[in-house]
C-alpha cells in the first residue's frame, strides 16, 4: 500500500511539473522584426527568432547596477512604438531618456527655484534617488510642443508596454506593464513614483 501511496504522489507532482510547463508555453512575448520592425507575439518558451528583438513578457524594473544609457529592451519597445506610429502619420520622438545623477540634480535644483519648494518641484520633477530616468526606464516624449504625438503613445503604448504614468506630465512614458497588458491609472505626479 506504501508503494501506491508513492506512486500517487509522484504522479500528482509529475503533473504539477508538468501544468507549470504547459502554462508557461502561453505566456505571451512580443518580437520585433529587426529589419521590417513589425511586431509578432511568440511565447517566452519559444522565444524570438534572430531576426527579432524582444520587447519582454513583462514589466521592465530597475536593475540592480546604475546604468549609463536608456535600458536596451525600453528603446527597442520604443522603437516598435515609433514604427508603429509611423505608420499612422504620427511622429513620436524621445526628447530625454536616460540622465545622469547629476544632471537629474540639476533639474530637480531648477525646479525648486522655478517653483519656490521642494514639494512643488517635486511633482514636476523627480530628485535624482527617486526619479527612474538615472535608471533609464523613462523617457520623455515630444516634449514640449508635440502633445499629438505623445497621445498617439499613450493611446497604444500599452501595445508596446509603454504607459504614461503621471496625470499632469503627458510627455513621460515608462515600461511598466508587459507588452499587450493594460496600462495602470495614472498617478497625480512624480512624487508618487514607485520603485
Amino acid at each position: 500500500m506504501r508503494k501506491g501511496g508513492g506512486f500517487i504522489a509522484f504522479l500528482l507532482v509529475f503533473s504539477l511539473f508538468h501544468e507549470f510547463s504547459h502554462a508557461s508555453d502561453t505566456i505571451p512575448l512580443s518580437c520585433m522584426n529587426k529589419k521590417t520592425l513589425d511586431i509578432r507575439v511568440s511565447h517566452v518558451i519559444k522565444g524570438c527568432e534572430k531576426t527579432e528583438s524582444s520587447l519582454g513578457a513583462g514589466a521592465i524594473s530597475r536593475s540592480l547596477i546604475r546604468p549609463s544609457d536608456l535600458d536596451k529592451q525600453v528603446a527597442v519597445r520604443f522603437k516598435a512604438a515609433q514604427a508603429a506610429a509611423k505608420k499612422d502619420g504620427v511622429t513620436i520622438y524621445i526628447v530625454s531618456g536616460f540622465r545622469s545623477l547629476n544632471r537629474q540634480q540639476t533639474l530637480f535644483n531648477q525646479a525648486v527655484r522655478r517653483y519656490r519648494s521642494i514639494n512643488e518641484a517635486s511633482k514636476w520633477v523627480a530628485p535624482p534617488l527617486v526619479s527612474h530616468h538615472p535608471w533609464g526606464v523613462a523617457i520623455d516624449v515630444n516634449y514640449p510642443d508635440e502633445p499629438v504625438g505623445a497621445g498617439w503613445l499613450e493611446t497604444h503604448g500599452s501595445k508596446f508596454g509603454l504607459c504614461r504614468v503621471f496625470e499632469n506630465e503627458w510627455w513621460h512614458f515608462e515600461p511598466v506593464i508587459a507588452p499587450g497588458w493594460k496600462c495602470p491609472p495614472l498617478v497625480p505626479d512624480a512624487r508618487y513614483s514607485k520603485d
